[in-house]
């Protein structure tokens, strides 16, 4: 049984897959996005939402560029407080290569400082990837009295 678990894991394809379906943004989700994710994911994630994207209030999720620890602490402490128990934020950074490339791992302990978890990673494009951060199951609803 183990290996069997093992071998269908190593043969997992996502290439079939979309980057929004990668990301599981979900139509109608109030959906924040900053800076430059490319244009053509922007167009993917506003046809796949039926709406255009939010600025203030909730959060089902956010989609960020970040180019530095400080630009991911900022992001991550103006996005905390409006994100919904299930929802999602979205680090994006440039790949290994790009001058501006940032270690996703260092961005690890930026999210637990607020108390959020790094549960996935995929990559957007030929130049960008992504981490993904998300409210602990054993967090969910306590801040609701």
């Amino acid at each position: 049984m183990r290996d069997e678990m093992a071998t269908t894991t190593t043969e997992r394809d996502y290439s079939h897959r979309s980057t929004v379906q990668k990301l599981a943004v979900k139509p109608d989700e109030r959906l924040e996005v900053v800076g430059d994710i490319g244009s053509a994911l922007r167009k993917d994630l506003r046809g796949a939402l039926g709406r255009g994207f939010i600025k203030s209030g909730d959060l089902d999720g956010a989609i960020v560029l970040v180019e530095s620890l400080e630009e991911a602490v900022e992001q991550l402490t103006r996005l905390r407080p409006r994100l919904r128990d299930t929802g999602y934020i979205w680090l994006v950074t440039w790949k290994r290569g790009h001058e501006k490339y940032l270690d996703q791992m260092k961005l690890v302990p930026c999210g637990k400082a607020l108390s959020l978890i790094d549960n996935k990673t995929c990559s957007i494009d030929d130049e960008r990837s992504g981490i993904r951060f998300v409210v602990p199951r054993a967090l969910r609803g306590k801040s609701e009295d």
